[in-house]
């Protein structure tokens, strides 16, 4: 049997046998390790403590745990300012979680976080105005998912660590892609709200003084994604010591400005997070292994030569690894799609000229359609979770959700020039 197909049959097997990722890329791994007749398994040891040890993947555990102290005392400031802003706009609650999982989404950085912590918040209010479970869900989700692309995204700290590109530069260039996709689902959800007469009852009116005290109040959380932005993009901060920042900064919100944050709340936050770091860091661990071998197997030129069989327009090719990143999003987690195709598609995307900075942000946002796609969609599945009802109650309105993220994911990907030209504005 030839060594690479072992090494994907391996590990397709024992993801439909439900082994955790991890293991399922270790097992593959060690297989082919024992199928050539490696003396010993210490090369995969030594891979997976490379891959864990790098600074880059240090501000993980950091932002995922400032994600976690935020929900004390931020969230629902956030919540109110968004319902503030979009008041006068039909379906007003719809769009103010959408705002609201933008706002978060540059907070926490987790699309789960983002969409458990809204979701708790407004989920039940969206459904008694009227929403219904599909756009309920799909705005719960796909708003949560657009932490892929609003920084300071996990899943971008490690794409750069993953291929050597500036953190900085892949912050900046989500912003765009970002805040289009938002709008896109804020248009969407105020099309339906006003179709099917939803939420109409809910325009509140506010004084100048209670603008005032909205805005003052959700200053403080939003300070936090200038502080780590601002910080990694003017070179004064590295994303590991912004990570830090960020989080004594929340914490200091939740148990000092606030006074939200309990010591039974501070021990559920910190092992909540632990827990997600953890998972993260030995799927990452597990992966770079995979990353070398496919290296060492030369399986990226390999695959481009397949691909160059088929067309050698670079547009054609962009859209095959479109369709393929959308597909393994259906099936896949985000972080671990990215751990294991970057080292494959990376090399071939650079060497057609396409910078290194607009395939990553087009990848994290075909991501985003995938992590709202079924039968895997970890975001649909959270919000259903929230509200209760199973993944196929919210069909058909959920796709409305799907199809408007995929438009912006297909601009986002297929030109350049919509995300990059804030890295260019700013050099």
């Amino acid at each position: 049997m030839d060594p690479i197909a072992l090494i994907f049959i391996a590990l397709a097997v024992c993801l439909i046998l439900g082994i955790p990722v991890a293991f399922s890329i270790g097992i593959s791994v060690l297989s082919f390790l024992l199928y050539q007749g490696y003396p010993s398994p210490i090369v995969m040891a030594q891979r997976m403590v490379d891959g864990a040890r790098s600074y880059t993947m240090m501000a993980l555990p950091m932002f995922i745990f400032a994600g976690a102290l935020m929900a004390y005392g931020s969230t629902p400031r956030l919540m109110r300012l968004a319902n503030m802003l979009v008041s006068k706009v039909p379906g007003g609650l719809g769009a103010a979680t959408l705002v609201t999982c933008g706002f978060f989404g540059a907070v926490s950085g987790s699309g789960v976080a983002s969409t458990a912590a809204i979701g708790g918040i407004v989920g039940k209010e969206m459904l008694k105005q009227g929403y219904g479970l599909g756009i309920t869900a799909g705005i719960l989700a796909g708003g949560g998912v657009m932490a892929t692309l609003i920084p300071p995204s996990l899943v971008m700290v490690i794409y750069a660590a993953s291929t050597g590109v500036s953190v900085g530069d892949m912050f900046v260039a989500g912003i765009g892609p970002g805040v289009f996709i938002i709008l896109l689902l804020i248009l969407m959800n105020c099309i339906i709200a006003k179709r099917r007469n939803i939420g109409s009852g809910e325009i509140i009116t506010y004084t100048a003084g209670d603008r005032i005290k909205i805005i003052a109040d959700a200053l403080l959380p939003l300070f936090l994604p200038v502080l780590i932005i601002g910080g990694v993009i003017s070179g004064v901060l590295t994303p590991t010591e912004s990570s830090v920042i960020a989080t004594v900064y929340a914490l200091f919100l939740a148990v000092f400005v606030y006074k939200e944050l309990t010591f039974a709340k501070f021990i559920k936050a910190t092992s909540e997070s632990v827990i997600t770091s953890a998972i993260i860091l030995f799927i990452i661990s597990s992966a770079t292994p995979f990353g070398w071998l496919m290296a060492t197997q030369n399986v990226p030129q390999i695959f481009t030569q397949s691909i160059i069989n088929i067309t050698t327009n670079p547009y054609m090719i962009m859209a095959i690894f479109f369709c393929l990143l959308w597909v393994l999003g259906c099936f896949m987690e985000t972080i671990c799609i990215i751990i294991l195709i970057t080292p494959i598609l990376f090399p071939i995307v650079t060497s057609m000229g396409v910078d290194p900075i607009h395939f990553g942000v087009g990848m994290m946002a075909n991501l985003a359609v995938g992590g709202i796609t079924p039968p895997l969609s970890v975001g649909l599945f959270t919000a259903c979770r929230i509200l209760n009802c199973k993944i196929e109650q919210t069909f058909p309105d959920v796709l409305y959700i799907v199809a408007v993220i995929t438009v912006g994911a297909i601009i986002t990907f297929m030109v350049p020039e919509f995300s990059l030209f804030l890295v260019d504005l700013l050099k």
